[in-house]
């Protein structure tokens, strides 16, 4: 009876001290471990960017400037007309003489919004050396439902003071390949009545003229 009481609180009290001695002595913090589950997000992908390469249209035709729009990468046709090469004596030549150029109509019918980035693209036949040799470009004064430009002006024996009219417009040439060619300028251009003349024979009284228009935008 002794035995069996005995060995019931022997069992009683190790049963009470075990699980204390566990959790460690009395004033000891217990560890904590916080499990942190992350989300795998994956990065995207960046494509790198690939620059179109612009390919500038070709004129249809040769010898004819084209006007160059940038923003749509087009090429516009011009007004395709003519100008007489007129001679003039003033007061039977005392006052001089003048040449000049003259196309119907005050203003051309092909007209640009633009004065900065102007540029037009031209086809040859293969034969030019020089460009500018052969084409000109002039600023016309519209006169009497004409377009006029002088193109050279003598004094006589009595001085004359009447101006010249319109001027020529000098551009730099800019091979893009093989017979294309583009035609830009230095400085903005004036608004008004311009044309491309085939000067290559000086000696017809007619010449195939290209003309154009500038009207300015309010924002230019």
């Amino acid at each position: 009876m002794k035995r069996s009481f005995l060995f019931l609180l022997l069992f009683v009290v190790s049963c009470i001290y075990l699980p204390a001695k566990s959790q460690g002595k009395p004033g000891k913090p217990v560890p904590k471990y916080d499990t942190i589950i992350r989300k795998h997000v994956e990065k995207p992908v960046v494509k790198p960017v690939v620059k179109l390469e612009i390919v500038i249209p070709v004129p249809e035709f040769i010898n004819q400037p084209y006007y160059y729009d940038r923003n749509d990468n087009k090429l516009v046709r011009l007004e395709n007309t003519t100008a007489l090469l007129i001679s003039k004596k003033k007061t039977l030549g005392l006052k001089g003489a003048k040449q000049f150029f003259s196309m119907d109509d005050a203003s051309s019918k092909a007209r640009f919004t633009a004065k900065s980035d102007i540029a037009f693209i031209i086809k040859t036949s293969g034969d030019v050396i020089d460009l500018t040799s052969y084409i000109k470009l002039y600023k016309f004064i519209p006169a009497d439902e004409k377009r006029q430009v002088t193109i050279t002006s003598k004094e006589g024996i009595l001085n004359n003071n009447e101006e010249g009219k319109g001027r020529l417009v000098s551009f730099s040439v800019k091979a893009l390949s093989k017979d294309n060619y583009l035609i830009q300028f230095g400085e903005a251009m004036e608004a008004g009545e311009y044309g491309f003349v085939w000067v290559k024979n000086m000696e017809q009284k007619e010449f195939n003229v290209f003309a154009f228009g500038i009207d300015w935008k309010n924002i230019d």
